[in-house]
This record gives C-alpha cells, sequence and structure tokens, in this order.
C-alpha cells in the first residue's frame, strides 16, 4: 500500500472507548472523515452531548470540535459504510479472563462481524486496512484473528483487507497529549510495508516508527506496562528501605535519579547474560542485609538473584538445545564485561562450570587477558574447559561446533568461521531463522 495520499483517508473507529475514542477525535483533527462506532446507543448518545462518562483532559471539547466541523460523524452501524473506507480502527476492549489471560472473543466477534462485511466488498475495491489498536496476547493475531477474518471473509490478506497493529501507549488522564506526541510508533505487519505506514497517517512524525512482526507489536504493550510497575515496586521498596534506615525517601529518590547515565537510560536493559562481576552482586546482598535488619521485607529485589540464576540456566537450555555434548564449545570472553580482564564473580564461570557438568569440552579465550594473569585463571576453571591464549585462537575455532560471545573484538569477529552457530551474550541473539529485525525509520521533526 502506497502512503502518498491526494485526498484525506476515509476512516472509521470500532469501539467508543477511551482508546477508541481518541483515536477517532485526533484522526478527525487531523482532517481525516472518520465515522465513530458503537453499538451502544447510551454511548453514541454521550458522545453527541459531549459528556464523556470519565474525565480526559481537552478530549470532550476535541469531540464537540470535530462533530461540529462534520470531519467526526456518529453511527451504530458499520454495513451501510463499509464499502467507503479506506481504514477501519478496531479498538474493541480484551479484559482479562479468570486465567489471567487476555480475552479475545469480544475481538473475535467484532473481527467475525468486519469479515462478513468484507465478503460482500466489491472485489475490485482496494484492500481496506484494519488497525488492531486493542491489546491483543502474543500469537493471537497469527493463531486466531487473521485466519478467522479469512474465514469470515472468504478474502485472502492482502486481497479485500490488509491487517496491522497499531497499539496504544496511552495514559488516563493525557491521552491526547500522549497521541500526539507519542515517545515512539509500533507498527505491526504481516510482511514488511504492508500497511503502508498506516496509509499514511504517520509520515512526517516526529517520533521514531517501527516497522515489526505481529508478534513484537503484541508483545510490547505488554512489556512497557510490566516495567512500569516493576520501576513503582522498586521505587517503594526502596522508599521503605529508607523509612527503615531514618532517612527521607524523597531525599534519597532525588539522589538516584541524578544519574542519568546508568540509572535513568538504557544502561543494563538490553538482554544478555546475567549480572555478575565484584560490585553488583555484593551490593545487592548488602542491600537486603541492611534490610533484613531494619525488619523489612523487598520481595521485588529478593527475586532478582533467583532471576539472574534462571537466565543463567535459560541460557544453558538453549546451548544445550542448539548442540549436544561434548560440543566442543568456544567462548570468547572470561571476564565479567567488556575491555576488562577481571573474571572476579563472572557468570561465564558459572555458565562454564555448568557446560562442564554436562560433559561440554570448551575452548576459552579472553582478549583482554595478560599472559602473566593466564595461568591462575585457568587454575579456576572446571574440568573440560581450556584457556587458550592468541596464538592457539584458529586451531580452537576450527573445531568448535558453536562460539559464545561474551565479548565482541572485531579483529577475531571477521574470523569466526561462516556458519558457525553463535550464541550472543551481549545482545542474546540466539539463532533462530524465525526473527525479524524491526525496520525503524525516524519521522521529521
Amino acid at each position: 500500500m502506497s502512503p502518498s495520499r491526494t485526498r484525506p483517508l476515509r476512516a472509521a473507529v470500532l469501539g467508543l472507548g477511551r482508546v477508541g475514542l481518541v483515536t477517532a477525535a485526533s484522526l478527525a483533527a487531523a482532517g481525516h472523515r472518520v465515522f465513530a462506532l458503537d453499538r451502544r446507543a447510551e454511548r453514541l448518545a454521550q458522545v453527541a452531548r459531549g459528556r464523556l462518562p470519565w474525565r480526559e483532559p481537552g478530549l470532550d471539547e476535541l469531540l464537540r470540535t470535530t462533530l461540529d466541523a462534520g470531519t467526526l460523524a456518529l453511527r451504530a452501524d458499520l454495513e451501510p459504510i463499509s464499502a467507503e473506507l479506506d481504514l477501519l480502527a478496531i479498538c474493541v476492549e480484551t479484559p482479562l479472563g479468570a486465567d489471567d489471560r487476555l480475552d479475545v472473543r469480544p475481538l473475535c466477534a467484532a473481527l467475525a462481524e468486519v469479515g462478513r462485511l468484507l465478503s460482500r466488498r466489491p472485489r475490485t475495491a482496494a484492500p481496506l486496512l484494519l488497525v488492531l489498536r486493542s491489546t491483543v496476547p502474543p500469537g493471537a493475531t497469527e493463531t486466531r484473528l487473521l485466519p478467522g477474518l479469512v474465514e469470515a471473509s472468504g478474502r485472502a490478506p492482502g486481497e479485500g483487507f490488509e491487517l496491522a497493529l497499531n497499539p496504544e501507549f496511552l495514559r488516563e488522564g493525557s491521552a491526547l497529549a500522549d497521541h500526539r506526541a507519542p515517545a515512539r510508533i509500533v507498527i505491526g505487519e504481516r510482511r514488511p510495508g504492508a500497511s503502508g505506514r498506516l496509509l499514511g497517517i504517520y509520515e512526517g512524525a516526529a517520533a521514531p516508527v517501527f516497522e515489526v512482526g505481529y508478534r513484537e507489536a503484541e508483545t510490547i504493550k505488554l512489556v512497557d506496562n510490566a516495567f512500569h510497575a516493576l520501576k513503582v515496586a522498586f521505587a517503594n521498596e526502596i522508599g521503605r528501605l529508607a523509612f527503615g534506615l531514618g532517612l527521607l525517601p524523597a531525599r534519597l529518590a532525588e539522589l538516584f535519579l541524578a544519574d542519568g547515565k546508568l540509572n535513568l537510560s538504557a544502561a543494563y536493559l538490553r538482554p544478555g547474560a546475567p549480572y555478575g562481576g565484584p560490585c553488583l552482586p555484593k551490593d545487592l546482598r548488602a542491600l537486603l542485609a541492611t534490610a533484613r535488619a531494619c525488619a523489612l521485607e523487598l520481595p521485588v529485589l529478593r527475586a532478582v538473584e533467583a532471576s539472574n540464576r534462571l537466565h543463567l540456566a535459560f541460557l544453558v537450555e538453549r546451548i544445550a538445545a542448539l548442540v549436544p555434548p561434548p560440543g566442543p564449545l568456544f567462548l570468547l570472553g572470561l571476564a565479567f564485561k567488556e575491555g576488562v580482564e577481571d573474571v572476579r564473580g563472572s557468570p561465564q564461570l558459572e555458565l562454564l562450570a555448568q557446560l562442564a557438568a554436562r560433559d561440554y569440552a570448551i575452548e576459552v579465550f579472553d582478549p583482554d587477558l595478560e599472559p602473566e594473569d593466564a595461568l591462575a585463571v585457568e587454575r579456576g576453571l572446571p574440568a573440560g574447559a581450556r584457556l587458550h591464549g592468541r596464538g592457539a585462537v584458529e586451531a580452537a575455532l576450527a573445531g568448535a561446533r558453536l562460539v559464545i560471545l561474551a565479548k565482541r573484538p572485531p579483529d577475531l569477529l571477521r574470523r569466526l568461521p561462516p556458519g558457525l552457530p553463535i550464541v550472543d551474550l551481549l545482545r542474546l541473539d540466539l539463532p533462530d531463522p524465525r526473527e525479524r529485525s524491526p525496520r525503524t525509520t525516524r519521522g521529521a521533526a
């Protein structure tokens, strides 16, 4: 689909909850012709009067303005207008079920109705772009929603319709501001470029635009909110600790938040190896001991060490699934992080121990280890692991069946044998032919 258009879009928004109303009003305010759809007569009447059942700054005024201007119209039925639409945004709620999973049945029912309308849409018409703004559980678009649309419509994707995901990141109380100035825009597509940047509505956006697969788009909304919940719980645990130590929580938070280099940044937030080294494990345990002395429970922080152990076990299982014992394996990087020779508390040492316990042979090289330090380090390695000097790297690599990267020296990366599987602990790039990298474009400000 081409994003270039000579006229405003003819769009409809199905479901007039918080997300649907913000979406409809914002599209209409941008000059598109928008139909706001809901089966609930009382909701349509509320919107028509400009009296919403909740408070959202600026939204009631924007609805009245767009209704008066004629760019927004209210409808109870999709069928009379379905043939003339370019885009249909679906904002049906997906509540939690009894098992804590997102219940997609309301969304499936809405899509079945849309599919039946699509079956009557002229085959000569351009494919209708369906945009899901609902929160969708990972995998549901591919396994349930798209197959259901195909069955109900009798059309293949790309022929009678195209399906895209555009997850919302709107906060109650600032939804319009979040819509107008998003941190980033995520578009999930069946194939690259299938949505035409949602028919061009995001062309020139100041925020970066990520065009990804369905599963990435489904998952990121859940990841965002889980992280926000984690931050709240972390901040509150530190607040309790501050009280226990006779400190002012706000003052301690001010000191913490003053660090924009590590604390408030992307540092430590890319999946990779477990944490380690001489400081993080020691200081975490010391903080938890301090909390115990104050008779305080800090369950989030207490769970960090267990989570770290689980991550190491996950990596061991992934390596075993790729290459069975005895390997051999090649570990590039033994120190606890890039650019240092310090192996104290290195997670790679525990990784070696667990792999050796499974009878793997592991060849090890660290470009930052000085020869005079190598002998002492080698004595601490488990049976089955051998530390090599620079001169023996080629021979060790030649026999390896898998490489584990804990460091990325460019000269050695260029010498890795082609086709050799790699487990990258710096980026957690586990070999998976189904993976697709997101395509990112930053719009003009």
